[in-house]
């Protein structure tokens, strides 16, 4: 059979409209070619943070590319400190430390981490201890951008975390931590509410692990008004946090949070360890945020 718009019989507007309604069905066919391979939304990967690397006044090559170091490919990044290299092996990044999974900013350092190392090939410096208790590479990873570790820090998504003996760049991490908090660049956003940390007694009486209510962290609040801590954190360099219930400060007032055991007042709250301390004696940081995750205060020894 013939089209209808080659019927002479057909009026010549008959024709004209058939023929715009062929274009369109044909163009409509073309447009939806393949939507059949789109994945419904609930198959759709979760929406990742949109963070992008900040580009930093000093240059990003701030450090010189050792020689003779291990070549590999990361295949995927697991955090922001952490990688699994295409040979299975697991690389957890020296000198560093960024949030965990349940803390704020999480999201946030993994996607840096990949946007500097996934699918990429990289280098592996090591320093005296190679391997960690979890038989993971400790190692400082280099890249194109230079020292990754170090990146993560300017960039304000890791603290520097420095465990002996592996301490080779220590100086620089600290001196980026401290940039990036001055800048307040990622997780150093500052929140406006006057909790001040004034003490940290690291040191328990005789041995820490026996007396963990020997060690206490003192806050208090500086401003005019009642502070509601449900839902603030107060953490340590290794990110061992304590989670705040339905706790208040009045003004003027302090507090003391204990490493140990006992029964909370409103002067003195519970970490609720047992047998081990939680301060090291030598040198941390403790970092108090409010429930969203940004910074109200920070004091290191």
């Amino acid at each position: 059979m013939e089209p209808l718009f080659c019927d002479m019989k057909l009026p010549i507007s008959r024709k004209i409209k058939l023929i715009i309604g062929i274009l369109v069905g044909l163009i409509l066919s073309l447009a939806c070619a393949g939507v059949g391979d789109v994945p419904p939304i609930s198959e759709l990967p979760p929406e990742t943070p949109r963070v992008t690397l900040v580009p930093l006044e000093t240059p990003t090559r701030i450090l010189p590319t050792p020689s003779n170091l291990e070549t590999a490919t990361v295949a995927k990044v697991i955090d922001g400190d952490t990688v699994e290299l295409t040979d299975g092996r697991r690389v957890r990044y020296i000198g560093i430390n960024t949030p965990e999974r349940d803390q704020a900013f999480y999201d946030e350092a993994a996607t840096i981490n990949r946007q500097l190392v996934e699918g990429k090939r990289i280098q592996l410096e090591l320093d005296v201890e190679a391997i960690d208790r979890y038989g993971r590479i400790l190692a400082y990873v280099w890249s194109e951008r230079g020292l990754v570790n170090l990146e993560i820090v300017r960039q304000g998504f890791a603290n520097a975390f420095t465990i002996p003996p592996n301490v080779r760049y220590q100086t620089f991490f600290r001196q980026a931590e401290r940039e990036a908090r001055e800048a307040e660049r990622g997780l150093w956003a500052g929140a406006s509410i006057p909790l001040k940390i004034i003490h940290i007694e690291a040191d328990a009486p005789g041995d820490d692990r026996q007396n963990p209510n020997g060690e206490w962290v003192e806050i208090a609040n500086q401003g005019n008004d009642p502070v509601h801590m449900r839902g603030f954190t107060l953490s340590d360099a290794a990110n061992n946090k304590y989670t705040f219930t339905d706790f208040a400060v009045l003004p003027g007032a302090t507090f003391r949070l204990f490493s140990g055991q006992g029964e909370d007042t409103g002067q003195a709250l519970y970490w609720g360890l047992s047998g081990t301390s939680l301060w090291n004696n030598d040198t941390d940081t403790a970092f108090l945020r409010d429930d969203k995750g940004a910074l109200i205060d920070s004091l290191g020894y």
